[in-house]
């Protein structure tokens, strides 16, 4: 019959299933939206019908599970379009470049609308773009006193403005709350914010996009992700109050109105942001109101379990809560367990002054607290740590949470995010709760050669997120590019490269820690089917099963066969997400 003939056959080339029963098949059928079977052509063409589609894969051609990134912040990623300019190092070169992008912007904004606009930039880098000078407000000021100027540093750790941005947001050189905000010897400030809770004080003050413009950005970015072969992504700092609904949230209005759109062409995973309300460490005080629309975290108020604020669906869902322990290696607040190096690099980017050893931004208690309370509540977590002393503290407030005389001691698959100087003997106790882990590898292919020679220095780079060490203790872990805070387009096989070889976009002979390096398949499980468990979703995503969901990106050439180098070389030809066409377009 007509209805249990297959949408689409595809056959004529590889298809590598991430399933390790199958690996490889000779032909995989869709039924609308599901994968009707995989297996030997004859037994696959057997399911065709009159008005099955044959898609032949050229012999060359690859079918692959659809690309998963299992962190990133992808409603930034569409709200930078509506408001900011693009300034960082993968698309500009000099500073020239973007001193008259930000002339041209500022030049085209009126001083004397109302409400007042802002100049904003994103992706500030002098790793990336040498010649940038040391920012400050004295420096923006020259730019402009009747405008307001943020540019905002390519980690998303460290923003500078200039002294109508302050003054607009209320801040002068009495402020001292949130502990961001910068100052001179003498006590004025410096123009310089670290870290998200002076960010909002000051940005919180700038017009915000309007819905049909944030409806459209979200819509392009989309279709990009689905150009790139992505058919799930995530958002790991999503912000709500917790008494959000779709109506009241705006953000979440639109995400809702595009994910129920027939031609949706990504699915989203939201990891909703908890604050860091009054923890008070060191130096190190946050602001006492939440600076995110967030989960409260005072739990001794919380009272019984947080319900979801909306109906999920296929597209769109609450995966859990995103916590950040530290701070950014690109602007010296990752905590870490020797200080960083200093160097002219450090000083331009604005690293706190030596000894820096970065900063924590919980107590011990606190994060225990927080970890306890969600993982009661039956909720997955994942806490952003990137230096030795950040992922210490959360290792321990997971040990004493989960119950390690169980079998699977973590059955919510409570994740770390980053892991950027994570040690071998910290992946060894990872692995004694079944801790998800997320790597931030990609670092290396940017920055490996500034991170030896002016931030860390060559052991620690070498050391940078150990991948293969995971393997060898049987955990199971994924790799993202943490967008906006990568430079440039998502790209998955540059960041697959960068698992396998462990070497800069732009120089394949230094390697950094080859005995860390991974194999083409353990760094396609970390895109695919073992992104897919950490999100939860292994059961209908991830790899190519009778029963899944059909998502599909068709590629121009076998990864497992090419030279690892020229990994970055093959084509996305083709995505498909549930049975349909999505590379394209919304419309088509």
């Amino acid at each position: 019959m007509a209805s249990e003939c297959a949408d689409y056959i595809f056959y004529g080339g590889s298809i590598i299933t991430m399933e390790e029963g199958k690996p490889s098949v000779e032909a995989l059928a869709v039924k609308g939206t599901i994968i009707l079977a995989v297996g030997k052509r004859d037994e696959v063409f057997a399911l065709a019908g009159p008005l099955t589609e044959f898609v032949h894969l050229n012999d060359r051609q690859t079918l692959l599970p659809g690309f998963i990134e299992p962190h990133s912040h992808a409603v930034l990623m569409a709200s930078l379009k509506t408001r900011f300019v693009k300034i960082d190092g993968y698309d500009h070169h000099s500073y020239a470049e973007i001193k008259l992008l930000m002339e041209n912007k500022i030049a085209s904004l009126d001083p004397t609308a109302k409400p007042l606009p802002w100049a904003l930039f994103f992706g500030w880098d002098s790793e990336l773009i040498p010649d940038l000078p040391f920012l400050s407000k004295d420096v923006l000021n020259d730019f402009s006193t009747e405008i307001p100027i943020c540019v905002i540093g390519q980690s998303g750790h460290v923003a500078w403005v200039n002294q109508k941005a302050f003054e607009i947001a209320g801040v002068d050189d009495s402020t001292e709350d949130p502990s961001g905000f910068v100052k001179d010897e003498n006590g004025h400030l410096t123009g310089q914010l670290f870290e998200v809770p002076a960010m909002k004080k000051v940005l919180g003050s700038s017009p915000q996009p309007k819905a049909d413009e944030m409806k459209m950005a979200v819509e392009e970015q989309w279709r990009d992700y689905a150009s790139r072969g992505f058919t799930t992504v995530t958002d790991l700092l999503f912000c709500m109050k917790s008494d959000d609904t779709e109506e009241t949230n705006v953000a979440l209005n639109i995400l809702k109105r595009v994910s129920e759109s027939q031609f949706c062409p990504v699915r989203l995973a939201l990891y909703r942001a908890l604050d860091a309300s009054g923890i008070k460490q060191g130096n190190c005080h946050h602001d006492s109101r939440p600076f995110f629309y967030l989960y409260s975290t005072d739990l001794s108020t919380a009272g019984g379990k947080i319900q979801p604020t909306f109906t999920p669906n296929d597209n769109l869902w609450i995966a859990g809560v995103k916590v950040i322990s530290d701070g950014s290696p690109h602007c010296g607040t990752a905590a870490i367990k020797d200080p960083y190096l200093e160097s002219n690099l450090t000083k331009i980017l604005g690293f706190p002054p030596a000894p820096n050893y970065g900063k924590m931004n919980y107590s011990d208690n606190k994060l225990k607290e927080m970890v306890s309370f969600f993982h009661q509540q039956g909720t997955q977590i994942a806490v952003h740590a990137h230096g030795e002393r950040a992922i210490d503290q959360v290792i321990e407030a997971y040990d004493k949470v989960l119950d390690k005389s169980c079998k699977d001691p973590n059955p919510l698959r409570h994740r770390i995010e980053h892991l950027g100087l994570c040690t071998v003997e910290q992946i060894e106790q990872a692995a004694k709760l079944n801790l998800a882990l997320s790597f931030f590898v990609a670092h290396l292919y940017f920055y490996g050669k500034t991170y030896t020679e002016h931030i860390f220095g060559p052991e620690r780079t070498n050391r940078w997120t150990p991948l293969s060490a995971a393997t060898k203790v049987g955990l199971r872990w994924s790799i993202h590019q943490d967008h906006a805070t990568f430079p440039g387009p998502p790209l998955p096989f540059a960041n697959i490269k960068t698992a396998v070889t462990r070497t800069q976009r732009d120089d394949k002979e230094k390697v950094y820690g080859p005995e860390y390096r991974v194999t083409i398949h353990e760094a396609m499980k970390a895109v695919t089917i073992d992104a897919a468990w950490q999100i939860h979703k292994d059961d209908c995503l991830g790899s190519l099963k009778e029963g899944k969901k059909a998502d599909l990106v068709i590629v121009s050439d076998n990864p497992y066969k090419v030279n690892p180098f020229k990994l970055e070389d093959i084509e996305i030809l083709d995505t498909y997400m549930n049975g349909r066409r999505t590379k394209c377009n919304l419309t088509t």
